[in-house]
């Protein structure tokens, strides 16, 4: 019995012994594959790195767009040999780049830069120095050919009707050929939309609400030349309709702005210059009809609120009395005893 016992100790040990080994090598193998793994990155990353530096040192430096690529997009099948330098073998007869079909020249360098296809270089080329016409708002954001396009690049003109004449005759807020407005467009409009268009209200001047009203408010019909600037021309029925007071039946003058003044902000806060103080006094707070009973607020009645007794008994003595309200308003103009 105790040797068996000793016999099953040397077994325990080699066992444990076998697989330790095991371990060990094994994971010096792994460690091994793991380090060879990011030794290759890094020597790849130099490598790369070595080779974009490299280049810089031939008669083609890699910049902007260039610099990013890798060594297969230039040479094919990596032949690095007799690979042409002039941006068009490889912008145009190898790559076909250019959308315009080589419309606009085949020397990619007089225009464009390494950075990116659509930054211009301006000292290269400009559209306002060698076109004479400057691209601003939503001009600069149009592709070429809504311009000039699809047949070719020929010289187009400048003016604003070349292109736009038929968006001048469609326009019905204001209608611009009734109008007779001008066909250049800078004269109202600026390159960033057609609204918020800057124009010149000759003849009357748009405040108030007259500003926020439609062109058509004002010019019935889309006629425009010959509107009469006198408020009545718009606003009789406005002046024939108000009952209080009744203007029409108390001669109030045609001109709204003696009354409402020119800010156009409303009919209400009239300011009008009553001969008789309406301030004075009780008089304060009335209503036009409780002394103009009539429609005709030329007419006026003192004797609805100034009764007859009390009214003689102040005036004993008083040569020439009469009690009716034309005799009141002349020897009381201002409303007081």
């Amino acid at each position: 019995m105790i040797r068996t016992r000793w016999n099953a100790v040397p077994a325990i040990v080699i066992a444990s012994a076998i697989v330790l080994v095991f371990l060990l090598v094994f994971g010096a193998q792994e460690g091994s594959s793991q380090e060879k793994t990011a030794a290759a990155a890094s020597s790849s990353k130099t490598g790369q790195q070595g080779t974009v530096e490299s280049h810089d040192r031939t008669n083609f430096p890699l910049v902007g767009k260039h610099r990013t690529l890798s060594c297969r997009e230039c040479h094919i099948n990596l032949v690095f040999e007799g690979t042409p330098t002039d941006c068009e073998v490889c912008h145009w007869q190898r790559r076909q780049d250019d959308r315009y079909s080589l419309r606009l020249g085949t020397r990619c360098s007089d225009c464009h830069t390494p950075q990116s296809w659509k930054k211009v270089d301006p000292a290269l080329w400009s559209h306002e120095t060698n076109v004479g016409f400057r691209l601003e708002g939503v001009h600069r954001t149009l592709d070429c050919e809504a311009c000039h396009g699809s047949a070719g690049f020929s010289p187009r003109p400048t003016d604003c009707s070349a292109c736009h004449e038929s968006d001048y005759r469609a326009t019905r807020e204001p209608n611009h050929v009734e109008a007779g407005f001008p066909t250049s467009c800078p004269a109202c409009h600026d390159q960033r939309a057609w609204t918020d268009a800057s124009f010149e209200h000759t003849g009357f001047v748009l405040q108030g609400r007259h500003a926020s009203a439609s062109c058509t408010d004002c010019h019935k019909n889309g006629v425009y030349q010959g509107t009469s600037p006198e408020c009545v021309s718009c606003h009789l029925a406005d002046y024939n309709g108000t009952t209080d007071p009744n203007h029409g039946g108390s001669g109030f003058p045609l001109d709204c702005t003696q009354c409402h003044g020119t800010s156009a902000n409303g009919w209400s806060a009239a300011n009008f210059d009553h001969p008789f103080p309406i301030q004075s006094g009780r008089h304060s707070g009335l209503a036009c009809s409780e002394c103009h009973q009539t429609s005709d607020h030329r007419v006026f009645n003192c004797l609805g609120c100034h009764e007859q007794p009390g009214t003689a008994s102040r005036h004993d003595g008083v040569t020439g009395y009469a009690y009716n309200s034309q005799a009141c308003y002349a020897c009381h103009p201002q409303g007081q005893g």
